[in-house]
C-alpha cells in the first residue's frame, strides 16, 4: 500500500475540501440559492483547488508569483461566474442613487483591501516559508496540505486567501463604474 504513504504531492484536506465545494456550487447551482454560506465557501474554494492542482500539474516549473497572481485573479473571478450562475444578483441600494454626498467609506475600505492583497502577496514572495519550519509543523503541514518541495501546498492557501480579497477589491471597482457608468450627466 505504498499509495498510501504520507506525504502525498496534494495532500488529503484539499481534497476533501474541493469535493466539497463542487458538491455545495452543485446543490448552490440547482437549487439557485446562492445566499447560502456554503454556496459563497464552495464557490471560493473550489476554484482555488482547482487551480492549484492544474498548478501543480502544468505549470510547477513556472515563476511562484506569476503562478500566485495568475491563479488569485482566475479563482476570484470564477467565483463571480458561479456566484451570477447560481442566481445571485447584487440589490440595489436606493441610499446611495439618491445622495448628493460622497461616500468615502467605499474609497476607504478599497484601499485597505488594496494594501492587504499587495502586503499578503509581497510577505509570500519574500519569505516563501518552505525552508523555515521545524520536524513537527513540517509533518502536520505536509501530512495536511501535501508536500512542502511542490508547488500545490505554497499555493492553495494563498490563492483562497488572496482570491477572497480580489472579490472585495472587484466588487468595489463594479461598483464605482456601474455608478459612474448609470449616474446622468
Amino acid at each position: 500500500m505504498s499509495f498510501l504513504a504520507l506525504p502525498w504531492v496534494i495532500g488529503p484536506i484539499p481534497i476533501v475540501v474541493t469535493v466539497w465545494a463542487a458538491y455545495a456550487c452543485g446543490i448552490a447551482v440547482a437549487t439557485k440559492t446562492p445566499t447560502s454560506g456554503e454556496a459563497f465557501l464552495g464557490a471560493l474554494l473550489l476554484p482555488s483547488g482547482l487551480t492549484a492542482a492544474a498548478s501543480q500539474l502544468i505549470l510547477s516549473n513556472q515563476n511562484f508569483s506569476v503562478l500566485l497572481i495568475g491563479s488569485q485573479v482566475f479563482s476570484s473571478l470564477c467565483w463571480f461566474i458561479i456566484m451570477h450562475v447560481s442566481g445571485f444578483r447584487p440589490a440595489p441600494n436606493a441610499n446611495m442613487e439618491t445622495s448628493s454626498e460622497k461616500y468615502p467609506g467605499a474609497l476607504k475600505l478599497f484601499a485597505i483591501l488594496l494594501s492587504a492583497y499587495i502586503t499578503f502577496n509581497v510577505v509570500l514572495w519574500i519569505f516563501p516559508g518552505s525552508d523555515r519550519c521545524t520536524i513537527g509543523k513540517c509533518f502536520a503541514y505536509e501530512w495536511a496540505l501535501g508536500r512542502k518541495a511542490d508547488v500545490f501546498a505554497r499555493l492553495y492557501l494563498g490563492i483562497s486567501f488572496g482570491a477572497l480579497v480580489l472579490i472585495g477589491i472587484f466588487a468595489l471597482l463594479f461598483r464605482a463604474f456601474h455608478k459612474f457608468y448609470t449616474t446622468p450627466r
